[in-house]
């Protein structure tokens, strides 16, 4: 009698410990690898990684729970219920699988059925459970149905039970900050790591919550104490580039997307980014590398084939980017065109000596953002190229008006074409467009001088006007000029020898011209210093 009570006492807590088993399971397995993946949002490699686990143990229902909340983060909830209803038609009792199958029916705006479900896991924990209790309030935040004031009232639970458990803040922060309460989430992220204080999600989402209330320094310092708790908690090192990216320190972006690639597989949009962060610091082989990976993923994406393209023209593949461009134009909506486009695409035409089409792209480039009137200049040099002169003198003429404060080079662009546009003038007929020219010329060179005094250059192209006019070198108009010319060439030896010798050999001929041998000698020698085989210089050195 007392072997048979004994018998079945012992059979019954046999079998209560088979059932706190099987409610308990997915605690019992806890998968700490999986799960971080999960915390550091590594939904692709989390997936293949319980992928594989569930080839091995094919009704494991830990793995069936995470392999739920796997495919549930990917975005795919019909794989997600899948799993989810697989574990518990294995076992029913599962407090997680409970909660998973809760997310799907809120999701699916079966909320009170939901409700049910999360009431039946925290039943199933003897409504004592913290983690639960946490878990339940993060499902009922986490779907498009969201709970706000249940979610709530689970986490005030949770804190009456113990509210030493970081868990509790981490959800409570998540729950504040999908609220934008971000003075409150921020308190809350601070009271989970006061708990815990290697709680890297914490410190992470902290990091988040400053960076989003732009206060750049702290959010670093969230940041970097997270990393100093796991160098590897791979979201940090994105979030950690996009905010230096948004503030324009490229290289800090580059160097911390740089690590996030190595720890991660990436995804077309982290090629994306990657490429893009690596050509705003200029690292244009770099970004032309993941430009290509991205191609290879989605080959018709114009945001790549854009950034390709603009890569191949700063590698100086010019040949390979007027192709790309022609191609990005060819796939690529109307509506989807930026100046930019036309800007590099007027650059790799002109590059590739179609300067005619090049002029055509840099005015679009200006007509769709006013603010790249400097590429007037461009539109200067293709014409010159072109030897359109007279044309190019309008282009620099309105780069020059449209800034507060023109460069000592754009007046010496508009000086030099003025010039050649008055230089060929020899006609009668010709002559008063000539003097205009040849005066807008001298007006630029004096712009030159003002701005650039120390430099030869102004002083040259103000003597070789002088010279034009006064063709026949009697009156001497460009003899004080290239005096000028001289006085600062020859402080530096070496600088500007053929200009040394233009100067030279017109003061030769100007001494001829005015009857006086012995000082046009002194600079055909000077000549000969620099160039013993000048013809000219040959040639006079003994004129008598």
């Amino acid at each position: 009698m007392n072997y048979q009570k004994k018998t079945t006492k012992y059979s019954l807590i046999s079998i209560f410990i088979i059932l706190m088993l099987n409610v308990s399971f997915v605690n019992a397995q806890f998968d700490s690898y999986g799960d971080k993946l999960l915390k550091m949002n590594q939904f692709k490699t989390a997936k293949s990684y319980f992928l594989h686990k569930i080839n091995e143990k094919p009704n494991d229902v830990s793995i069936l729970y995470y392999l739920g909340e796997t495919y549930y983060n990917l975005g795919k909830t019909d794989s997600a219920e899948y799993y989810f209803n697989k574990g518990i038609s294995l076992v029913p009792n599962d407090i997680y699988l409970n909660i998973g199958v809760g997310k799907i029916l809120l999701d699916k705006s079966n909320i009170s059925e939901a409700k049910k479900l999360f009431e039946r896991a925290n039943s199933l924990a003897k409504y004592k459970d913290v983690t639960v209790l946490s878990t339940i309030a993060d499902a009922l935040i986490s779907t498009k149905n969201k709970q706000f004031d249940l979610a709530n009232e689970y986490l005030l639970k949770a804190k009456e039970i113990n509210k030493t458990k970081s868990i509790i803040h981490i959800v409570s922060g998540d729950l504040n900050s999908i609220q934008l309460n971000l003075g409150e989430a921020a308190n809350d992220y601070e009271r989970a790591f006061y708990f815990d204080p290697q709680c890297t999600e914490a410190y992470y989402k902290l990091g988040r919550i400053y960076n989003i209330a732009r206060n750049y320094k702290e959010s670093i310092k969230a940041f970097e104490s997270a990393l100093k708790i796991d160098s590897a908690y791979i979201p940090v090192w994105r979030d950690l580039a996009e905010m230096y990216y948004a503030y324009g320190h490229y290289q800090e972006a580059s160097d911390a997307f740089a690590k996030y690639i190595q720890l991660t597989e990436p995804d077309l949009n982290d090629n994306i980014r990657y490429a893009t962060i690596l050509y705003f610091n200029k690292e244009y082989t770099k970004s032309l590398t993941e430009t290509n990976n991205a191609l290879l993923k989605d080959p018709k994406n114009f945001v790549m084939k854009r950034l390709n393209t603009y890569n191949l023209y700063e590698t100086n593949d010019f040949t390979k980017s007027l192709s790309a461009i022609n191609e990005f134009f060819k796939i690529t909506p109307e509506s989807k065109i930026i100046a930019q486009d036309y800007e590099y695409y007027g650059k790799i035409l002109s590059k590739n000596n179609m300067d005619s089409l090049a002029i055509i792209a840099f005015e679009k480039t200006i007509a769709m953002d006013s603010s790249k009137k400097m590429f007037y200049e461009n539109i200067g040099k293709s014409y010159d190229k072109l030897k359109k002169y007279e044309k190019a003198v309008i282009a620099y003429e309105k780069l020059i008006s449209s800034e507060k404060n023109p460069l000592s080079t754009e007046y010496f662009q508009l000086g030099k074409s003025a010039y050649y546009s008055g230089a060929p003038l020899i006609n009668a007929e010709d002559t008063l467009r000539k003097m205009i020219y040849l005066q807008k010329a001298d007006t630029s060179f004096s712009k030159v001088i003002e701005l650039s005094p120390n430099s030869h250059l102004g002083y040259l192209w103000k003597a070789r006007i002088n010279a034009l006019i006064d063709s026949k070198t009697t009156v001497g108009l460009a003899k004080p000029w290239y005096e000028k010319v001289i006085a600062i060439l020859e402080l530096t030896p070496g600088k500007g020898t053929k200009d040394l010798i233009e100067a030279y050999g017109y003061l030769g001929v100007y001494y001829i011209k005015n009857d006086d041998n012995k000082t046009s000698k002194i600079y055909w020698n000077k000549i000969l210093e620099l160039d013993p085989a000048n013809v000219d210089a040959l040639k006079y050195k003994d004129f008598k």
